[in-house]
């Protein structure tokens, strides 16, 4: 899962799904869960959901998609219109009109404007900085940290936002059994104005009841605010009842991607149990694309080639194919390599920035000032949707910096610093940027727009 899986940050689970997870959550610091970014798993989610949001009088483009990698049954909003879900939850569902369900709950609480009481500067700071403030602020609900992961975070240097004041972090992390209920209202009509069944919802539920009572004894403190009632099962069996499209299927695309994503999370975020679901006797193309990356994180990095490259000779035109290809030779030392794979992949996918990114950090590891302006051109086009990547701005930073451009390379460490909420550094960097461009350019208006945006922010 190119950039998938790579360390970004850390953060604590705030839950507004009230399917909500059943193993016991212990407030400390020190946990970590990983934030990942993948295009082919986000483009999904996304493709899943548009109706949804279109349906909910939402943007599509406003609303973001947030994957954890997290094991428990976990859905949730928060800085404003950001939804966080976590793989344990996709992996979990069996169907995409289950995981449509979820998505419509959440896109209920944005639409119903349920995060209207979060702190003002929560709301506008970056999502890195929530989960850091979050993380700092020690507090969590409906938790489920089961298993940190392992290693720091990429890019993740010194420095990290305020944490907001115990009562105000509070206040943002309890929402209402109302909430909760009014948010499933929105979902049944969503489901209803997009001719899908509420049964995906209503399997879901019950899948989430049964694993409620073998749990009762570690029952997480989240429940006793947000109950996964027989009411609410009841109002979307109801809802289900009366539905003309009860028993609407989910389409063969649907499925298809559907099945590719679980098999790709199942392959990087549990290798062993994806050679056991997926048997060498499964010649499926979810059941091979797993194995491929099962054996790829298991180090058998021959056999996940040779699977991968089956794959491709089938598919020559899969953009995702030639990406997982890339990431293998890339994460194994072999960066050269891994350049075609990553080309062609950005050739057939031109508007998945994530890839973009990916395939600028393999150009930038082969030491070529060809290869660096390559990077640069890449992720120039991937800050148009990214430019709230930190890893974006690091590696800007590094190939202007091989570039011999001061001016970009400072702009680049002070979009770097305002991500990170080290004020005093971006503007450090925004004056020097200021000073080493043109001035009158985008790039020099930029820094310009950079320093008022830090000289507006109120001080802590």
């Amino acid at each position: 899962m190119p950039t998938v899986f790579k360390r970004i940050t850390t953060l604590i689970c705030l839950a507004l799904f009230a399917l909500a997870p059943f193993r016991a959550a212990t407030a400390q610091q020190g946990q970590r869960l990983n934030l990942i970014r993948d295009a082919e798993i986000e483009s999904t989610v996304r493709t899943f959901t548009i109706p949804i949001w279109k349906a909910a009088g939402l943007d599509p483009n406003g609303v973001e998609i947030m994957l954890v990698q997290d094991g428990s049954l976990n859905a949730f909003v928060a800085g404003g219109q950001r939804i966080f879900i976590n793989t344990g939850l996709i992996m979990r569902t069996e169907r995409p009109n289950q995981l449509i369900g979820v998505m419509a709950h959440e896109s209920g609480h944005i639409a119903g404007g349920h995060l209207a009481r979060m702190h003002e500067e929560l709301r506008s700071l970056s999502t890195l900085q929530i989960l850091e403030t979050l993380l700092a602020g020690g507090a969590m609900a409906g938790g489920a940290l089961g298993g940190a992961a392992s290693g720091g975070a990429a890019g993740h240097g010194g420095g990290t936002a305020r944490p907001m004041a115990p009562g105000s972090l509070m206040s943002f992390l309890k929402y209402t059994q109302t909430q909760e209920s009014a948010a499933d209202q929105a979902a049944i009509s969503y489901l209803q104005r997009t001719g899908q069944s509420p049964k995906g919802t209503v399997e879901f539920l019950r899948y989430m009841q049964r694993e409620e009572k073998l749990a009762i004894n570690r029952r997480d403190p989240y429940l006793t605010t947000h109950p996964l009632t027989p009411e609410r099962i009841a109002a979307f069996e109801q809802a289900a009842d009366r539905s003309p499209y009860k028993d609407t299927p989910d389409t063969p695309q649907f499925l298809n991607l559907h099945q590719r994503m679980v098999a790709k999370l199942y392959g990087f975020v549990a290798p062993e149990a994806a050679m056991q679901r997926y048997s060498e006797a499964d010649r499926s193309l979810p059941a091979r694309y797993a194995r491929a990356i099962a054996l790829y994180r298991k180090g058998n990095l021959g056999s996940a080639l040779l699977t991968i490259d089956g794959l491709l000779k089938e598919h020559p035109n899969d953009p995702y194919f030639h990406e997982l290809r890339g990431q293998m030779l890339y994460e194994n030392g072999r960066a050269a390599e891994s350049l075609a794979s990553y080309r062609k992949a950005v050739q057939l996918a031109p508007a998945a920035a994530i890839i973009k990114i990916d395939f600028a950090r393999a150009l930038l590891d082969v030491n070529n000032p060809d290869n660096d302006r390559e990077a640069v051109r890449n992720l120039e086009h991937a800050m148009q949707q990214e430019s709230g990547s930190f890893e974006l701005w690091r590696l800007m930073a590094s190939g202007y910096s091989k570039l011999n451009n001061p001016g970009m390379t400072s702009l680049a460490r002070a979009e770097m610093a305002s991500l990170r909420g080290q004020r005093s550094e971006a503007q450090t960097h925004a004056e020097a940027a200021s000073r080493q461009l043109q001035a009158g350019t985008p790039a020099w208006q930029r820094a310009q727009d950079l320093k008022a945006y830090i000289n507006s922010r109120p001080r802590k």
